[in-house]
């Protein structure tokens, strides 16, 4: 966990309003190891989401970063063009949602969404390789590869967000924000995908951004936790 795989410097979101701007994010400085868990924690409405969403610049119009630096391995993400960021999308960070309902596409098939997100980044994968890549990964997710076949809504909210997992990791990104991935599970189910995040953090070399507002789950995941307050960050320390 030397090496720095992310670092804010100073980062500023700024969302601008009819009555004036609101800074949704303001100065923060931050930094993420390899290969460690990072649980980002606040009161709903402190940022802590927001500060998720920028590092691939996904904020919703009218947000903005304003001011500061998201450096990936030295590159600044604020800066990046168009292709370079759709490049790093998926490919080299990725991002499971609250969700996983609402982030998958209810008119395809499972297959056809990993079809869509290899094809992607990978012009010259075809479709047979692309599913045999799918069905293992499912495999290693505890899911049988036959429900390539299925629609989202035929599977359970556990299913769907692994399916999510499934697809974060295909392209063997070194970078994984989780906002909030269990806010739709029940207990058990909880638990059993705490595990898996565990595994395959472990077994792909993960480092994972978990942002929760429930601190049980933080501090069983993480290895160091910020604390997030108005916007800023208010503390940063081991996790116990």
């Amino acid at each position: 966990m030397d090496k720095n795989i992310l670092e804010f410097k100073k980062l500023c979101v700024q969302f601008p309003i009819h009555i004036g701007t609101v800074c949704a994010v303001e100065d923060v400085t931050l930094t993420l190891r390899q290969g460690e868990v990072m649980g980002l924690v606040g009161e709903s409405g402190c940022g802590k989401s927001t500060l998720g969403f920028s590092i691939l610049r996904l904020l919703r119009p009218p947000g903005k970063i304003a001011s500061g630096q998201i450096l990936y391995h030295g590159e600044d993400i604020a800066t990046m063009d168009s292709s370079t960021l759709l490049d790093l999308r998926g490919k080299r960070i990725a991002m499971i949602f609250q969700d996983p309902l609402t982030s998958l596409n209810p008119l395809f098939t499972i297959g056809e969404q990993f079809i869509e997100t290899i094809n992607a980044h990978e012009k010259n994968v075809s479709k047979k390789e692309a599913l045999e890549r799918s069905s293992e990964i499912l495999k290693q997710l505890g899911i049988a590869p036959d429900r390539l076949h299925e629609y989202p809504h035929q599977m359970s909210g556990g299913m769907r967000q692994r399916i999510m997992i499934g697809l974060a990791l295909i392209l063997d990104p070194d970078l994984l924000i989780a906002d909030e991935p269990t806010t739709a599970l029940d207990v058990i189910v909880e638990a059993q995908f705490l595990d898996l995040l565990n595994e395959l953090r472990e077994k792909f070399n993960l480092t994972i951004l978990l942002i929760s507002h429930n601190l049980g789950i933080v501090a069983q995941m993480a290895d160091r936790i910020t604390v997030m307050y108005g916007g800023r960050i208010a503390e940063t320390g081991r996790a116990m």
